[in-house]
């Protein structure tokens, strides 16, 4: 399969292109060019600039749009990079897939689309994106859904992947914290729930969804749920350090858990990797590279 990989070079398009490479000939695009992998073409390109500025493949059967704003937190200085990198690369990217005649169009999407809530978010509950950028990021499922009628399209909607690599995001954010004695404060106490999954296990979510048969939207969450207070002290029990924890009185608007039952039943997808043996891994690699 010749697929277009966009964001070859973050934290869960590398683990995609390293795990595919063997099996499919990847186009990976990304800001920079990444390491010399047979079976991998490499196209530099900044989703900020029009599509039409890269040299992408005439044909391809498949794209997998990984790529995001890394200015995600800036808003409203960023906002600009946020919706041309989340949205409009997303709408030339699906226009590119019809033209090349792809058979299936892959999008991972974020769990802050779906909103607070006391219980597990299904697929289809109302949705209530939670700040700009993951308002960009429901704009491209918009505009998504009405290309199902050209191609299969899939969007994923990612609760807190994470694993060795990853960097500024919660889980390494409070690893870090843990590690080198900071405090850590939480809003609330315990703080709000979450279900975790580990990166290999996403990646695997991916595999399925290009080999589904039609069109789809899933969540892709872990089958463990904790609590922000329950997972720094495992953090903390699996690093051998002790946290220093200290909690705000924000109020509680709810947790962020994702319903994965589709991913289990439909995709043919369940957690491998134990949620203390993922942080065991993504805590030595942050150990062996101090």
């Amino acid at each position: 399969m010749r697929v277009l990989v966009t964001g070859a070079n973050g934290f869960i398009g590398r683990r995609f292109v390293e795990t595919h490479a063997a099996d499919h000939e990847l186009f990976a695009l990304a800001r920079a060019a990444g390491p010399d992998v047979p079976g991998v073409e490499w196209i530099a390109h900044d989703l900020v600039e029009p599509l039409t500025a890269a040299a992408l493949p005439d044909r391809v059967d498949a794209v997998v749009h990984f790529a995001q704003s890394r200015r995600y937190r800036e808003f409203p200085e960023g906002a600009r990079d946020v919706f041309d990198v989340n949205t409009r690369s997303t709408l030339e990217l699906l226009e590119y897939a019809r033209a090349a005649g792809a058979h299936s169009f892959v999008f991972p999407s974020t769990a802050g689309v779906s909103g607070y809530s006391y219980e597990p978010f299904a697929e289809t509950d109302p949705v209530s994106p939670l700040n700009f950028y993951f308002s960009s990021k429901y704009c491209a499922e918009l505009l998504i859904a009405n290309y199902q009628r050209f191609f299969k399209t899939l969007v994923l909607r990612l609760f807190f992947v994470y694993g060795p690599g990853q960097d500024r995001m919660l889980i390494p954010t409070l690893i870090e914290r843990v590690v080198t004695g900071e405090v850590v404060t939480i809003e609330g106490n315990p703080g709000l729930r979450i279900n975790p999954i580990y990166v290999d296990d996403a990646v695997r979510v991916f595999t399925s969804a290009l080999e589904l048969a039609g069109s789809g939207l899933f969540n892709v969450a872990g089958d463990e749920t904790v609590t922000i207070t329950e997972l720094v002290e495992l953090i903390g029990a699996v690093a051998d350090r002790k946290p220093s924890v200290q909690h705000t009185h924000a109020p509680s608007g709810g947790d962020l858990l994702g319903d994965n039952g589709q991913m289990h039943d439909v995709l043919g997808v369940v957690p491998e990797v134990p949620l203390r043996e993922g942080l065991a891994r993504t805590i030595a690699s942050r150990l062996s590279a101090a």
